[in-house]
């Protein structure tokens, strides 16, 4: 560990105290650690965005998703699926690769679940505020 980062001092506060005076880790670990947060959101954020605007703008299966009770049972399984997903997310959290699956899982019922939320209202006006909130995190990711 550099003795460079742990000298460094917070400007807005004024005092000469180090910034981070309990931090025991690397900071480049930290940022790593940063950056991988924000790369799996904006993905998740992305991922949501794309299903949302394919589901909303394919008007057969609004249609379908809206009109019948298929589609309305469709929907509730998702919605539950995408809950019972949790479940092992956290029972298999600090399994590397078999995690990533799972999130990806969730991720993926969880934007089906968006998207058919979407379809039952004004389903572009959220798409549009979702991609607007996506530009919003993404343009505070960058240090």
């Amino acid at each position: 560990m550099s003795d460079e980062a742990l000298l460094k001092t917070n400007i807005e506060s004024g005092s000469s105290e180090p910034l981070y005076p309990t931090m025991v880790e690397s900071p480049d670990l930290r940022w790593s650690f940063i950056r991988k947060v924000y790369s799996i959101v904006a993905i998740q954020l992305l991922f949501t965005l794309g299903v949302g605007a394919a589901v909303v703008s394919y008007q057969p299966f609004v249609t379908f998703m809206t009109t019948t009770i298929l589609g309305m049972t469709c929907y509730v399984f998702i919605i539950l699926s995408t809950c019972i997903t949790l479940w092992p997310l956290y029972y298999y959290s600090q399994r590397h690769p078999f995690n990533y699956v799972l999130l990806g899982i969730f991720s993926l019922g969880f934007s089906f679940a968006v998207g058919m939320s979407c379809a039952f209202t004004s389903g572009t006006l959220k798409i549009f505020e979702q991609l607007d909130f996506f530009s919003l995190v993404n343009g505070f990711n960058h240090p």
